[in-house]
């Protein structure tokens, strides 16, 4: 037996600098670096000095030690180059900001642009009105579109699978922007970061994965959070190109950006650098790590000793490039913005500086942007089934609505991208929702493998640069896979930036019902994203319906999540044959008039509950709620009929823990109390989820029966016509 060595055939590389790689470097590049880098350290100081005196709400990440790093690929990149950040970015916003909008010092001062942007960004982190994103987003999260800052991220390595939406958007549009997205060597070991690099591997994006390695994530050093300690092996068995640099040389950075700009563009794959820094201080304070016992004050003074400002005050001037004066003036026209930037913010001197108090935010815009103002629908043509003539319909079964929906609005908007696993192979995917897309529109319905909080990251990104991408979740339990990107990133998003972004995300995702799939892949996540008031839900219960809540959803610029029940899969709905309308995202239907009880149902339930109503003879109007976003609930529709019937019980398949009924229930309370004869009732399945077992997965989930007992009792307690009554009521 013998063993053969495996060359992967990805390089990983140490980038080492060489005399001769100064000429490279002229003196108005230098300036341009040495203003980036000083921009960000003097910032840095600023913002701990204010840390200091508890004006800082919330952590303020200090990133002083590795700023060099940040400002050597930030300078070596094209103004118009994106990028997004994890929580500590204060140091490459800064960088990013004064780069897009650079202007040399003169007669010792920043241009008014530049100062202009250091004190919004310092409002911003200080949670001040006049911030980037009205101080919503403070230290961690920082958003400026306009400068190509398209977010920063509180969650570790959770922005970078939104770095490859972006990157994906660029390349799909064809520009030649190129990305970065900026992580520590802590994200190294989340999921997160893996499926992203795969995906941008698989698709070819032009984004450079910036890893700035400090040692350190909060205490835990690398070599106590994983054995491979060579961190570029990660990027190496995804296929990426990686180089290691010295980060406390902005000089070799610099190199380093030219190196990975060059090799995108000869390529057309991303890179990534691994930067080799050091943070001066404690995760989110001004005291050294030392003072807790996880490094030493010799560690610490080593690295010091390398600090990258020593760095180019030793080398620029004695290689000719920038003299000492034109460093110490840049330095000067540097520390006087960033004190102008404070001094917009804050009164008083010494202990008893203070936030002026006409900067806070308006406490009443706090439920300001949660969604969109829904002005995209101003032109939208609504319309119900009777709005149109007989001659103008074709029955339509739910699965071909659900494709032929797709392909009319794919062919007016080209910004639609459906993203999936198995969307755009089998003819139509796994059960028939793209069937006879993919030929139509190559290119446009992206196979993906199995990351969903990959490639729903990257769908969010996607929507954040411009793109109405489509995600298909094959099973709607997986988006508990996905739960960061869709619940903390999507969900959140507008409100956080302050609406200065939109996530115009459509999530389709399948419900089995009594198919058989276990408690794994039966869940209605409706109950869940109820939670989050940045999505959209809607709950077509037939193709008509369908058709219409689709082309909402594609249009609405919130993410919308559109729930399809799989045993609506087959049945037939006239539809219009032009497939041109929409429905009203709020909007309740009554689909059955009646004066006894009103029924409020979802998905497969609507019809069912008709059916039991008809067979019992009983007086029940039957309403389907088709939108089940909280704050989208049609409670006026609600209130009409409870007014006329006074008893109200809302109907839901799924199990008792996953329901939206209670909500829904206390919220008609509120409202409605004074007009209830009798408390709300609720039908759902049991508590426990459904199995495998076909007797079990139907005791599990609420069926006609639960519907029988439920109006039986309710009339009942009541006193009403029962069963064959309710005829002679009617008459």
């Amino acid at each position: 037996m013998r063993f053969e060595d495996i060359d992967a055939g990805t390089a990983a590389r140490r980038l080492v600098v060489e005399d001769s790689d100064w000429a490279q470097l002229t003196p108005a590049e230098a300036e341009r670096l040495v203003t980036l880098f000083l921009a960000a350290r003097r910032f840095e100081e600023k913002i701990l000095q204010l840390d200091k005196l508890n004006l800082v709400h919330g952590p303020a990440h200090s990133s002083i030690g590795q700023e060099g790093a940040a400002a050597g690929c930030v300078a070596a990149l094209p103004v118009d180059t994106l990028m997004n950040g994890t929580h500590r970015a204060h140091h490459q916003c800064v960088a990013k900001a004064v780069n897009a909008i650079y202007e040399a010092p003169r007669d010792g001062v920043l241009s008014a642009r530049i100062r202009a942007e250091l004190q919004g960004l310092m409002q911003e982190i200080l949670g001040l009105s006049g911030g980037w994103t009205g101080g919503r987003g403070g230290s961690m999260h920082l958003r400026r579109a306009d400068l190509g800052i398209m977010g920063t991220n509180a969650i570790v390595a959770g922005g970078i699978p939104i770095a490859c939406g972006h990157a994906f958007a660029e390349k799909q549009r064809g520009s030649d922007k190129l990305m970065v997205t900026f992580f520590g060597d802590g994200a190294v070991h989340q999921g997160a970061t893996h499926e992203a690099m795969n995906l941008a591997a698989l698709y070819g994006l032009p984004m450079i994965f910036f890893l700035e390695n400090n040692k350190y994530a909060v205490s835990m050093s690398v070599e106590q959070s994983t054995y491979q300690t060579e961190l570029l092996t990660r990027p190496q068995g995804h296929g990426i190109a990686s180089v290691k640099v010295d980060g406390m040389n902005p000089f070799a950075v610099w190199l380093a950006g030219r190196w990975a700009q060059n090799a995108i563009r000869q390529e057309g794959r991303p890179v990534l650098i691994l930067a080799e820094v050091y943070r001066y201080y404690h995760q989110s304070s001004s005291i050294p790590g030392s003072a807790f016992g996880y490094r030493t004050r010799e560690e610490e003074a080593e690295w010091k000793a390398r600090d990258p400002w020593l760095f180019l005050q030793r080398e620029l001037p004695a290689r000719g490039i920038l003299d000492e004066g034109r460093l110490a003036a840049i330095d000067q026209a540097v520390c006087e913005a960033i004190e102008a930037a404070a001094a917009s913010c804050v009164e008083g001197s010494g202990s008893a500086t203070r936030i002026r108090a006409e900067l806070w935010p308006d406490a009443s815009t706090v439920d300001a942007h949660l969604n969109s103002d829904m002005r995209e629908f101003d032109d939208a043509r609504f319309a119900e089934p009777e709005d149109f003539d007989a001659a103008e319909m074709e029955p339509m079964s739910y699965i071909e609505a659900i494709a032929r929906t797709m392909g009319a609005r794919m062919a007016e908007d080209e910004r639609i991208y459906v993203f999936g696993e198995d969307v755009a192979n089998m003819g139509g995917g796994t059960v028939g929702a793209t069937r006879g897309l993919t030929d139509r529109f190559a290119g446009r319905l992206i196979n993906t493998p199995i990351t969903e909080n990959g490639f729903c990251g990257l769908a969010t990104g996607a929507a954040l640069s411009g793109l109405k991408p489509v995600v298909e979740l094959m099973y709607s339990d997986f988006f508990l896979v996905a739960g960061d990107q869709l619940l903390n990133q999507a969900g959140k998003i507008r409100h956080l930036f302050n609406g200065t972004a939109s996530v115009p995300l459509v999530l389709r995702t399948r419900i089995p019902g009594l198919e058989g799939y276990g408690s794994q892949h039966s869940m209605d996540p409706a109950g869940v994203f109820a939670l989050f008031p940045g999505w959209r839900i809607v709950a077509p219960s037939n193709a008509f319906d369908y058709v219409g809540l689709m082309n909402s959803a594609l249009r609405c610029e919130d993410p919308v999540l559109v729930l399809e029940p799989q045993e609506l899969h087959k049945r037939k709905t006239l539809v219009p044959k032009d497939l041109d309308y929409c429905i009203p995202l709020g909007r309740a239907r009554r689909v059955r008039e009646g004066r006894q009880i009103t029924l409020l149902a979802t998905l497969s339930m609507v019809e069912l509950c008709v059916q039991v109503a008809e067979e019992m003879g009983v007086d029940a109007e039957v309403i389907d709620l088709r939108t089940l976003s909280q704050r989208d609930i049609d409670y006026d529709t609600i209130s009409r009929s409870v007014r006329k019937t006074g008893r109200v019980a809302i109907v839901e398949q799924t199990t008792r823990g996953a329901s939206l009924g209670a909500l829904i229930a206390d919220e008609i309370q509120r409202r409605d109390f004074d007009y209830l004869d009798q408390p709300v009732q609720r039908a759902t399945g049991r508590w426990a989820p459904p199995v495998v077992s076909q007797a079990l997965e139907r005791a599990a989930l609420a069926g006609a029966d639960d519907v029988r007992q439920l109006i039986a009792r309710m009339l009942a307690e009541s006193g009403l016509p029962q069963q064959g009554e309710a005829d002679a009521v009617r008459a």
